[in-house]
């Protein structure tokens, strides 16, 4: 008897269950259905903050991302040191251009090179010998004070130009502004002398660069080594906020994806939109047969084809002022806002109209 009541209870209780889909079929029967589907009426557009590349990316349509999320980037150009050295000082400061900072600085970053000696040297006083007299590029030298044997140096020759050359100090024991004598041999051999010069302090090296500072990789009293990346820039066109990392500015699920990896782009052209998901809405066409009754503002009922049982309610929030001939009939546009959460985008919906 027991097991009979618990049966009658379930059953009474599968019944009771059934009633509102069964009334709300019935109630329905006299609705004309459109069918629409499931949109997001809030989108952002992402833009190329300037002219130039993108780097490879594999955003698609219908990835969901998050606030902060990177979408696409842009090529940066990068500039590097020359040589070993100390950074002196940094002039621009991310979101600079660059061109008017080298215009004002004459650079955007100097740096103290480590060999900061060079010697301006002339064959003058060579010994006679045509060979004393032809100077190599690349080639190592040495010199000493002219008037104190004591202090001596070592280089390379980096640049000659008819009888003068250019000597890079690379070890020195000589104070600046001192002349100095050359030869081609360690033991200074008079017969090896190459000529006379003065030794000074170079110039520091001047990195000049154009386009916007999109990010400084070092700051005032950083070593830095030949290679070393120092900076980076994008296009000149970029605005003073211009990032090469595009985030999205909201939660959302991707629209389109109107670019492809290593495309160049220009300033403001359309890269992909963003469907935000906090807001949905059933798009639908209606036949203008079936508009009579309805305007912006009415709660309408809508069930999605995936799960037709279930009835969600929508309010009506726009109806186009002008249909589209299909058929020898006109049909508008009638957009539903549902409850948030309540279907994924792109499903399709039906909207029930009364007659």
């Amino acid at each position: 008897m027991k097991k009979l009541m618990k049966k009658l209870v379930s059953l009474t209780l599968s019944l009771l269950l059934l009633l509102p889909a069964m009334a709300l079929a019935e109630n329905l029967e006299d609705y004309a259905i459109a069918s629409g589907t499931v949109t997001a009426p809030v989108f952002v557009d992402i833009t190329a903050p300037c002219s130039g590349t993108l780097a490879s990316f594999d955003l698609e349509a219908g990835d969901a991302v998050s606030t902060g999320d990177v979408l696409l980037s842009m090529l940066t150009t990068g500039f590097y040191a020359s040589e070993d050295g100390t950074v002196g000082a940094v002039f621009a400061e991310t979101g600079s251009d660059a061109a008017a900072v080298t215009a004002r600085y004459g650079s955007v970053i100097s740096i103290e090179p480590e060999q900061m000696y060079i010697i301006n040297a002339t064959t003058s006083g060579a010994y006679s010998d045509v060979k004393n007299r032809t100077i190599h590029t690349g080639e190592t030298v040495y010199f000493e004070a002219t008037n104190n044997t004591r202090r001596v140096g070592i280089g390379r020759v980096t640049h000659v130009e008819g009888s003068a050359y250019v000597i890079e100090v690379t070890d020195n024991d000589v104070d600046m502004g001192s002349a100095v004598t050359i030869y081609r041999d360690d033991d200074h051999t008079a017969k090896n002398c190459i000529g006379k010069g003065t030794l000074t302090r170079r110039g520091d090296v001047q990195v000049q660069a154009s386009g916007r500072v999109a990010a400084l990789h070092v700051k005032a009293g950083d070593t830095v080594h030949a290679g070393d990346l120092l900076l980076e820039v994008l296009g000149a066109d970029a605005g003073p906020g211009a990032t090469a990392d595009l985030t999205a500015p909201a939660s959302g699920i991707v629209a389109t994806v109107a670019v492809s990896a290593g495309q160049q782009v220009w300033k403001g052209q359309l890269l992909c939109r963003i469907f935000l998901t906090d807001r949905l809405e059933v798009t639908a066409s209606v036949d203008e047969m079936d508009l009579g009754e309805v305007k912006v503002g009415d709660t309408l009922p809508v069930t999605l084809d995936v799960n037709g049982d279930k009835v969600i309610k929508g309010t009506v929030t726009e109806i186009s002022g002008l249909g589209v001939t299909k058929t020898n009939a006109a049909y508008y546009t009638v957009k539903v806002e549902i409850p948030t959460g309540s279907a994924r985008l792109g499903a399709s919906a039906s909207v029930y109209l009364p007659r």
